[in-house]
């Protein structure tokens, strides 16, 4: 068949497979006979239809003519330009534009040794399974003696079992070839002695360079150097700006210390994520050691995956730039001399210390000097670590220490690294109570005077919290008193909101010392921007010193008096206790809270006192049978002065049950001690707007009968909460046997610092009580004589009375 009535059937045929194909290797009643050409290198080199020329695209078909149609290779050539030079570059592209093929396209492209046998300069497959085909894209770079040569393309089915090749009778596939100047006039620089000078000027209090360059050929690799003396900050940007489409590799660098040249040693690597674009990359360096003091090396290549065994596609299209800032440091904190030395605050043996001579008054708004300190430093390369130290001379009485990391706009001589941020403030204290290192560990871990543990709201902190305690890297054990941790994807805690907290200071003798640690969690990112460590001692409130005596914070006792006032007590001293809750971050109700931005606190923070509580022991009357009474609760938090919510408060409970025996060690004399309820958990009052089960309401109950447990009434200068009828709040009869009632109060969804006060209203009255339902029907609380009422969920049928610890 002549050529030119081959060429008309292969058109003819592409054009039918264009308009039916499948995609598959299977062949239908309408399918066109396959026309097979260029099978052979010899047909290559000598048929014109064989012939690949740059910018013209060809479509054929893999797969034979007659019954066996498997096992087809087709066989071009190029003609490469008189003028090709080592910067010349040969494109060469693959594709079937089916949605599906058999076909798992193999391009290899083959120079003639002078022995007359071929090479292969490359090879690359589309492996892309039961998937869609994927193009085959390759760039190859060429030479100077391929000058007006010839070179051949094979293409043929790659497939999973060598023995087993597809064929597409139906599906053509596309092939082009280009030929081009390589845009990277940096190019030869993939060898390490070819390496691309980056020429550094001054600029902007620094030196600064500048490149750009291109990953054009398969695993192409560039690399650039400069020089960086030793104490400079070393910052490097790699960005491949977004040109709308997803480049073919995934940039990645490596930036190599002095020495390449003997010795590879990393300083840094990271790559772009999958399927970003634009592709930014960029690492910020100290040079410490003046070995480090040198010419350093950028090597920019794309990604090859973990076992660098992928290829990386060349891509003359997308181009990428280099931003080299060689820097003074910035940090006054990080450049301290001591003895001539250069010692910095990257260490806990090198934190620059500050003594305070006295506490503030308690809610003094003007400090005196002696009482506040403020530390500015800023974190300016990946690894800084700022270590600060705060001295207290001897107290007799309590104390607090407050501390607020405030960020600032100064500096930011570059970009911050695109890292996420996650910058940490810790707080500790040394601990060394024993008398060798390892009883000094053990106290950290297991002493709670040593080093106290607030594991409530963040079981998952305990691991990090003995670690330190354990570490022999440093100089002693270190109690974690406090953390606070960016989180930058909840608008909660924007521009580190939550990074201030207030440490309680019991007192001590001698001199007591705090350390403060600024870092970035994940050691990944910096901003060169500074901030500021402001720490301030301040005096306790008054209430709480009026209840602290030998170490501890002492339980205050009252009496409950009577009334016949209801729902709530009388707003006098007889019913009243007050206080203030001066420190920790205050209790929530769930424990999704705090990830939904709940509280003062981010959802990682740690406080190892958590709370504030204030304890009060009330005695119960001795009343004749039957000795159920109705509790009359109330409280009333004073607002911010700013009008503001400070705080709420729960009240935990704990009963003492005169008919059982007293509990060792329960923490009230002669007490058989209740702490939960029926279904064992813990008996705590709290505020809930929702409508819920009481304790005396019947299992089958609709949730249309059921109301707030609470009422809130929000008065010009407080917050106060009752508790409702409904709830029938009651003394069951065996706990006024028993005579006594603990309540802790501590903080709830604590939204501020600001330091507030509350006061606590209870009384008793006569039992039972009547509340009013929806519709206006007058209901009274259960009474003695009421043994019928259903209770829910495996309790115990009621005996008639007040059972208030029964959890519905």
């Amino acid at each position: 068949m002549k050529t030119q009535a081959r060429l008309l059937s292969l058109a003819l045929l592409a054009l039918a497979a264009a308009c039916s194909s499948k995609g598959d290797d299977k062949e239908d009643a309408g399918t066109v006979a396959v026309v097979d050409v260029c099978n052979s290198r010899e047909e290559a080199l000598t048929l014109d239809e064989c012939e690949l020329k740059p910018g013209e695209t060809l479509e054929r078909f893999l797969a034979k003519e007659g019954p066996q149609r498997e096992g087809d290779q087709d066989w071009y050539r190029i003609v490469l330009p008189a003028n090709t030079t080592a910067r010349t570059l040969l494109n060469l592209n693959g594709v079937y534009v089916a949605s599906s093929t058999a076909v798992q396209l193999s391009l290899t492209v083959l120079e003639t040794l002078p022995d007359g046998k071929e090479a292969a300069l490359a090879k690359k497959d589309d492996k892309h399974g039961q998937g869609a085909p994927k193009p085959v894209d390759m760039v190859l770079p060429l030479r100077a003696d391929l000058a007006g040569k010839t070179l051949l393309v094979l293409v043929q089915d790659s497939p999973d079992v060598v023995s087993q090749p597809k064929f597409d009778a139906r599906s053509p596939y596309r092939l082009t070839a280009r030929i081009t100047e390589n845009p990277d006039t940096n190019e030869p620089n993939d060898a390490m002695a070819a390496a691309t000078p980056v020429a550094l000027t001054s600029a902007g209090g620094g030196l600064t360079g500048t490149a750009t360059g291109y990953l054009a050929t398969d695993n192409d690799v560039d690399r650039f150097t400069f020089d960086v003396p030793q104490g400079k900050v070393l910052y490097v940007g790699l960005t491949a700006p977004d040109q709308g489409f997803v480049p073919n590799w995934r940039l990645s660098y490596q930036l190599l210390r002095p020495g390449f040249l003997v010795k590879e040693e990393k300083e840094d690597e990271d790559q772009v994520r999958p399927s970003v674009r634009p592709g930014v990359l960029a690492t910020a360096r100290k040079v410490k050691e003046a070995k480090y003091g040198g010419k350093w090396m950028l090597v920019v290549r794309g990604y090859r995956g973990i076992s660098d065994r992928d290829t990386a596609s060349g891509d003359i299209q997308q181009a990428y730039q280099v931003d080299v800032r060689v820097l003074d440091e910035a940090d006054a904190q990080d450049s301290r001399v001591v003895d001539g030395v250069v010692v910095g605050n990257d260490k806990v043996a090198d934190a620059l210390a500050r003594g305070l001579t006295a506490p503030a008054q308690d809610l003094a708004t003007t400090i005196p000097s002696g009482a506040t300190t403020t530390f500015t430093g800023r974190l300016g390369y990946i690894g800084d670590e700022d270590w600060y130290e705060v001295r207290l001379p001897a107290t007799a009485a309590p104390t607090r220490l407050h501390y607020h990391l405030v960020p600032k706009s100064e500096g930011g001589r570059f970009p911050p690294l695109p890292d996420i941020p996650d910058r940490q403030v810790l707080v500790f204290t040394l601990v060394s109570k024993g008398a060798t290192i390892e009883d000094w560990r053990t106290a950290c871990v297991n002493d709670s005077t040593e080093c106290p543990k607030g594991y409530g709201e963040n079981p998952d902190i305990a691991p990090l919290v003995q670690d330190y305690c354990r570490r022999t890297d440093l100089p002693a054990p270190m109690c974690l008193h406090s953390l606070r941790e960016e989180v930058s994807e909840n608008p909660r805690f924007v521009n580190l909101s939550n990074f201030r907290g207030v440490i309680p200071v019991p007192a001590f003798t001698g001199e007591k010392r705090y350390l403060f640690n600024v870092q970035d969690n994940g050691v990944g990112w910096a901003d060169d921007k500074d901030y500021d460590l402001v720490v301030t001692w301040r005096e306790e409130d008054a209430d709480e010193q009026g209840r602290y005596s030998g170490g501890v914070e002492q339980v205050v006792t009252k009496a409950m008096a009577s009334t016949t006032a209801f729902p709530a007590p009388p707003d006098t001293a007889e019913y009243s206790v007050s206080g203030r809750l001066s420190h920790g971050y205050g209790r929530l109700r769930s424990g999704d809270d705090r990830v939904n931005g709940r509280g003062v606190r981010g959802p990682m923070d740690y406080d190892a006192v958590p709370s504030d509580v204030d304890s009060y022991l009330f005695t119960l009357p001795a009343v004749p049978a039957p000795e159920d009474r109705a509790w009359l609760v109330q409280w009333e938090v004073a607002k911010s002065p700013d009008g503001g919510t400070a705080h709420g408060l729960a009240l935990d409970l704990t009963f003492c049950d005169g008919d059982a025996p007293a509990t060792p060690d329960a923490g009230i004399e002669n007490c058989a001690v209740v702490r939960a309820g029926s279904r064992n958990q813990g008996l705590t009052l709290g505020y809930r707007s929702d409508a819920l089960r009481a304790w005396h309401t019947p299992a089958g109950a609709s949730a249309s009968t059921l109301q707030p447990l609470y009422t809130l009434e929000e008065r010009p200068n407080s917050t106060v909460v009752t508790l409702a009828p409904y709830a029938c709040g009651c003394l069951e009869g065996r706990f006024v046997r028993g005579g006594k009632m603990r309540v802790d109060v501590s903080a709830s969804e604590r939204n501020s610092y600001e330091q507030v006060g509350y006061t606590l209203r209870t009384g008793y009255a006569d039992y039972p009580q009547s509340y009013t339902r929806d519709g206006g029907v007058t209901t009274q609380c259960p009474g003695p004589a009421d043994a019928g009422t259903d209770p829910d969920g495996g309790v115990a049928p009621l005996s008639g009375g007040c059972v208030f610890t029964r959890q519905p």
